[in-house]
This record gives structure tokens, sequence and C-alpha cells, in this order.
């Protein structure tokens, strides 16, 4: 197999690649909107509280944490309220010149959902910011949506909920999560090996800060310039006892469409690998610093020529969550460590012909023997996608 071979080979379906976390709903969150729609009804039936637009603006009022359900029943993303919100605030302006946000119109400033429940809670503007929303969410039927959920039963709205509701919005939240949870399993590959990586804390908490930025003309870690050529940033370095940077890794996954997006990441994975070759060539053949490619994603086969195709060359290896026992293999082969005896391969999921290619390719060449089928009893292992990294 050539490079784009392995790669349809071992690529990953969208459920095959990790979740950090947000892969489930708070299990309260179909409770939350049975209170919603119970207190609604109930009002309706009161026949005290208006029409039903005032009937929503009373309850915003009341618990103004209600939006976040409000705006899961007319299917909007939390990210989609929020920016919408920023906007409605934004540009309101009544005769009196009364503002919902403290910045002018040509000052746009995006505010979260949180700060906008704080308003309706505290805010001096709360009852003109509560019917404002209150005819964001009609003018996308929430009262048609009210109205019909109230004609059901509990046991009605369960189902609704668990397979067009709650899948809805777990599509959303996984595709923040995926790349985040690749992002950990491979640091956590990487410091099985016993190697320093920065961010430190990737393995544990792929969330917790920012991606480096390297000057690739020193490399270095610097401060994000993107007035500087030079300065890109990374989802994980590696890093020698020294703190010299050895190896930089760049995660590229799309479980759909990577779009243009996708293709300018392209681009700039080869203009790095360009900056790294040169960088190289100055220094110290012990010193070199290699460039690692996670990618995997299916959607790579809607644009593979101008994405996955052009950008295997430009990487010194690449891995994908399947073959994630290729990081200490090829760690290996660069002399970063040395306590890898052997892979065990999975052989419901690779051919004795994609063994072959593994071993011929890519552990031979780091001194590491097939261990596939042979008694490993008492040794130290790592499962590392679909095969099993066995230490000396």
């Amino acid at each position: 197999m050539n490079k784009i071979e392995e790669f349809w080979y071992c690529v990953s379906p969208q459920e095959d690649l990790p979740l950090y976390k947000g892969q489930e709903i708070s299990s309260d969150a179909c409770t939350q909107l049975i209170e919603l729609v119970n207190k609604y009804k109930s009002m309706v039936s009161d026949n005290i509280h208006g029409t039903p637009d005032n009937i929503i603006y009373k309850i915003i009022l009341e618990k103004p944490a209600i939006i976040s359900d409000m705006r899961v029943l007319v299917g909007v993303s939390d990210k989609r309220l929020y920016l919408d919100l920023t906007y409605i605030a934004s540009i309101y302006s009544d005769v009196n010149n009364i503002r919902l946000v403290p910045e002018a119109r040509e000052h746009l400033l995006k505010h979260d959902t949180k700060y906008f429940v704080r308003l309706l809670t505290t805010s001096s503007v709360k009852n003109i910011l509560a019917k404002e929303i209150t005819n964001y969410f009609i003018s996308r039927g929430l009262v048609d949506i009210l109205n019909t959920f109230s004609s059901l039963t509990t046991a009605q709205i369960e189902p609704i909920f668990d397979n067009l509701i709650a899948t809805k919005e777990i599509q959303q939240m996984q595709a923040k999560y995926r790349g985040h949870g690749a992002e950990q399993a491979f640091a956590q590959i990487v410091t099985a090996c016993g190697l320093k990586i920065t961010p430190e804390n990737k393995d544990t908490d792929p969330m917790a800060g920012y991606d480096p930025n390297v000057d690739l003309s020193t490399m270095t870690v610097v401060q994000r310039n993107a007035g500087n050529e030079n300065c890109h940033s990374f989802d994980l370095i590696i890093n020698e006892d020294d703190s010299r940077i050895r190896v930089l890794i760049q995660s590229l996954i799309h479980s759909s469409d990577p779009g243009q997006y996708g293709v300018n990441k392209s681009d700039e994975t080869i203009d790095i690998y360009k900056r790294i070759r040169t960088y190289n060539n100055k220094i110290n053949v012990n010193h070199q610093v290699y460039l690692l490619g996670c990618v995997d994603g299916v959607g790579f086969c809607e644009n593979p020529n101008g994405t996955i195709v052009k950008m295997l060359d430009a990487f010194d290896d690449f891995f994908q969550m399947h073959t994630l026992f290729k990081i200490p293999v090829f760690l290996q082969k660069i002399g970063m460590i040395n306590s890898i005896k052997g892979i065990v391969f999975d052989t419901e999921y690779f051919a004795d012909y994609a063994i072959q290619h593994f071993v011929d390719t890519y552990l031979t060449p780091a001194g590491i023997s097939n261990l596939t089928n042979q008694c490993i009893n008492g040794v130290h292992t790592v499962k590392a996608g679909k095969a099993l990294v066995v230490f000396k």
C-alpha cells in the first residue's frame, strides 16, 4: 500500500473518532423541557396570563435560564442563540436611547448565553430584553411548538426528545469535541512512552489551554503573531529532556466535508513542512525537527486531491485513530525512545497484507518486532488504535 491507500484502509467513521466530552446531553435536559411545556400549558389553562406571547415573556422573566430550553425546542444551537441575541441587543435603541448592552452599535461585541441570562436576572433593562427575546422565539415558531407539545403526554414527549431533539443536540456537541478527543488520545500515547509534551496536560485535559505557537525559524514557543510568517500553531509538541522541540503534531480531523478550510490547512501544512526543512538544513542531524500529522475522517473523500492527497507527503509520518501505534514506532525510529519491543495487530481489523505493509514500512526500519499471535503475558502493553504496543 502507498500512503493514500493506507489512509483509506485505516480511516475512521465518525463514531470511531473519540469524544473528549459532550457525547451526552445532561440527564435532566428532557425533564427541563417537559417542565417548560407543563408550565406553559398550566398558564394557558389559568386563562389569566394573556396571550401566548405574554405567557412566554413571563416565563422568561420568572426563570431566565429557560431560554436554553426554548432554543432547543426551536432547533437553535447555543452558539446560534447567543450570536443572534448579540446582534439583537447591539442594534436595539428606543426613543429614549436605552441600550441593552453597554457598547455602541458600531462596536458590536459578542456576549454568550450566560451573559443574557444575567441581564434577564439583574439588569434594569431586563423587561425590554425579555420582550426582545420573546419576539425572537416567537418568530421561530415557539408558540406553535409549545401548543403541539402541550397536547402530548410525558410518555409521548420523551421519545420525541430522545430520537429527534436530543440527536440534533448531540451531533452539534460531538462536532466540537471529537477533535479534542483525538488530541487527548495521541497525547496519552506520547506520555505513555515517557516523553515530555507541550501543553503538559494535553493528555488529561485537551481543552485546558491554547495550542502552542512555534516560530519555525528558531523552533521556539512564542506568542501568537499573525504578522510573522514563521509563526504557526500546533496541537502538540514533543520535547527532548532539555525541552528542545523534536516533533510537532498537527491534527486535522474531518468527519464531514472539510471545505475551503481543509484546502487552506493542507496548503498551510505544505508551507510548514518547507519551513521545517529549511531549519533542519542549518542544524545538527541529531537535533532535526519532525512534523507528524494526525489526519482522519471520511470527510476527506469530498475533496481528496485538494486536501489529504497533497498533505500526506508533507508529513514525516502520519497516524490515524486506528493507527496510534505508529507514534511510538516513529519515536523509536528517530531515536527518542528505545523501549518498544513489538506490536500486536488486531487481526479482526487488519488483513494479513495490511499487517505486512506496516511491518515492512514501519516496524522493521525501527527495529520493532511483529508479535501478532504470540504470547505476551507478563509484559507491559498499551492499547494504541487497533494494536497493542509491547514495551521491553
